[in-house]
């Protein structure tokens, strides 16, 4: 085995790079149990070999481990998962944010919404090179809202042909990984997007809009939806009644008050228009993800002691004030029945991502940080934690955030798994997250793309990230 180990060495560094070994740098990882995140098992006396960026070879026995290496990271008694993905983030500064995702194991992102795309080709270009720890990234360029967005920096689509034409600037001018919807679109404008992003072949993804069904925008190609928006609607037994009042077909203003909506759906909320929904997306080949992190601290940031999370050192004042509901724009006006409403609602969408799980759907794990209390890094774990409690195993956990975003953006042959041929961006862990997934926490060393960060460098990125943010 030794030296099948040795040849498979030589071999591949002569023929995939045509330049001699000793100018590469070889990790070995010897006896670490190796997670299985496709089968959920845990292969015992796992013997990774690292030639700088990829996985090169995996044997199992104590014998094997006396592979040579440049550097050897002794396994034994902890457990080696692929890297994390985050598949939903808003990234406002690398330096700021990309040692949190990396001191967490976090090394993908799927960023939702960038106003300057040039920054993102810094970023990548900065971590290509070597200056900068950073994630793998995916990244939209700005969204695609109605005439009014919500957000500054988005585009505001009053026609169809101005979504269309925003499709190919966003495709052939900027190049941007895929394409965004938000909320405020209409029907027309939509669809049109939609069309036009075929053609293209690009994917777009985001929110449902208002005006749209969720079976619709299944059907319609959107290949992820986020926050679980619109099952609510559609599933409720007077779906077509309420879509109809939020066209402007019908008149009812006692919608418009934002808690009578949601006790409306609690009422008429049914299992039956579910399942049928959930048909629909399945034969669609729909992506949901869930962000339940999220969902969860809007509707609790009343809780003044969510403030006190000693996390809290890792964010900068800006973000510190807009987590405090009482100096945020959005939310400083609700009231507690308003809170209530949402804690409600994400009760009832916990259930509803144990449908999903149970009818086959795939899902994607994304915490959409820097609202409020979706912590960079950190609150992957909890998003991981939140897909437990809402019925999926810790393996089918940790799916969603390893083999399903490879998967999703068809390259599971670089990343997702711990295999040979694949991208060497690890983490070691300090006990089975098989067994309980708040176990993804506790992280002895990180492996970005075959650069060991063991403990002292992962607590240089949390020092880094806490000097930036400031004095509390």
């Amino acid at each position: 085995m030794i030296r099948t180990g040795i040849w498979l060495l030589l071999l591949t560094c002569t023929c995939m790079y045509a330049q001699p070994c000793f100018s590469q740098h070889t990790t070995l990882i010897r006896n670490i149990g190796l997670i299985d995140v496709e089968k959920g098992i845990v292969k015992k006396e796992a013997n990774v070999l690292i030639r700088d960026s990829l996985i090169i070879s995996i044997t199992y026995g104590k014998k094997a481990s006396a592979l040579p290496a440049d550097t050897v990271v002794d396994g034994t008694g902890r457990f080696l998962l692929p890297g994390l993905w985050d598949m939903h983030t808003h990234v406002w500064s690398d330096e700021f944010f990309f040692p949190l995702l990396i001191a967490n194991g976090v090394t993908g992102i799927r960023d939702m919404f960038e106003t300057n795309i040039r920054s993102t080709e810094t970023w990548k270009r900065k971590i290509a090179e070597g200056r900068i720890y950073g994630p793998d990234m995916r990244v939209a360029g700005p969204i695609l809202d109605g005439p009014k967005p919500i957000w500054p920096g988005s585009v505001a689509v009053s026609t169809p042909e101005e979504g269309r034409r925003a499709v190919d600037s966003l495709k052939n001018i900027l190049h941007t990984d895929f394409i965004k919807v938000y909320s405020l679109l209409s029907r027309e404008s939509y669809f049109a997007i939609a069309d036009e992003a075929g053609k293209q072949h690009i994917p777009f993804a985001g929110h449902v809009p208002n005006v749209i069904f969720v079976s619709e925008a299944a059907k319609a190609g959107q290949k992820s939806q986020e926050h679980l928006y619109g099952f609510m609607e559609e599933s409720s037994d007077s779906a077509d009644y309420l879509m109809q009042v939020t066209q402007g077909k019908i008149k009812d203003s006692t919608f418009s008050d934002w808690p009578f909506r949601m006790q409306f759906l609690f009422r008429t909320f049914s299992t039956r228009r579910l399942q049928d929904l959930l048909h629909t997306i399945k034969t669609t080949g729909t992506w949901i993800c869930p962000t339940l992190t999220v969902l969860h601290g809007i509707g609790n940031s009343n809780d003044s002691t969510l403030l006190n999370d000693p996390r809290m050192q890792y964010m900068g004042r800006g973000i510190r004030n807009g987590w405090d509901y009482k100096k945020n724009s959005r939310f400083r006006y609700w009231t507690p029945a308003m809170f209530k409403a949402f804690q409600q609602d994400f009760d009832y969408k916990l259930r509803i991502v144990k449908y999903l799980k149970d009818a086959g759907i795939p899902l994607l794990a994304g915490t959409d940080f820097p609202n409020p209390f979706c912590y960079p890094g950190f609150s992957l774990h909890e998003e991981l934690q939140w897909m437990v409690k809402a019925g999926l195993t810790p393996a089918e956990a940790l799916q969603t955030a390893t083999i399903n975003p490879a998967r999703y953006f068809g390259i599971e042959q670089q990343t997702g798994s711990v295999s040979e041929g694949r991208t060497a961006s690890l983490i070691i862990l300090e006990a089975n997250p098989l067994l309980d997934i708040a176990n993804t926490q506790k992280i002895e060393t990180v492996i970005l793309r075959g650069k060991v960060l063991g403990r002292p460098a992962l607590q240089a990125l949390l020092d880094r990230a806490k000097k930036i943010a400031g004095p509390l």
